[in-house]
């Protein structure tokens, strides 16, 4: 999964899986099948942990704003980091494969429709002060999330600053009013 995220599709080898993995070519296809087959069985294994910890951090947090800070919060560690570099393995995939691999795209959908119907669950019923906010649906501000957080993953994989990200963050936070 790693290298794939570190990489992209195009750019792994079969001899860069095979070195990676420690598995001869001939164990590899039989393990595997193909490098089609293993890279999306790595966008499946990603796309689980990514869901499974943010349906953990929503359920676990006291309000849906307590939730959303913590997951914009744990973004924020990837800033000036290794792993806020290799951005979001999901988007990038997206970027370089869809809608040209049928497969991927099936499995971007349901990323997207599954996270944005854990932010949809988490808003559901949530205080909104502000009347103009009020007008929006749980879907819609899920969307809205949803979008944010894909967007900072991209700002954050291309250099922005820590004061940068904090700001999409707090902007964020107040134009929700939870």
């Amino acid at each position: 999964m790693r290298l794939f995220w570190r990489k992209g599709y195009t750019a792994t080898s079969i001899e860069d899986l095979v070195e990676t993995l420690g598995l001869s070519r001939s164990s590899l296809y039989s393990t595997f099948g193909d490098k089609h087959r293993l890279f999306l069985e790595a966008l499946k294994f990603y796309s689980e942990r990514v869901i499974s910890a943010t349906a953990r951090t929503l359920n676990e947090a006291p309000s849906p704003r307590a939730g959303i800070q913590a997951l914009l919060d744990d973004m924020l560690t990837g800033v000036d980091s290794p792993s806020g570099a290799l951005g979001c393995f999901m988007v990038n995939s997206i970027a370089e494969l869809v809608p040209y691999d049928r497969e991927v795209t099936a499995l971007a959908t349901a990323y997207s429709e599954s996270l944005r119907g854990l932010l949809a669950r988490a808003l559901t019923g949530a205080g909104r002060s502000d009347q103009a906010t009020k007008q929006e649906t749980p879907e819609q501000l899920a969307a809205y999330v949803f979008n944010i957080i894909q967007g900072l993953r991209i700002l954050i994989k291309s250099g922005a600053t820590c004061e940068q990200a904090q700001a999409v963050r707090d902007i964020t936070l107040k134009s929700l009013q939870l």
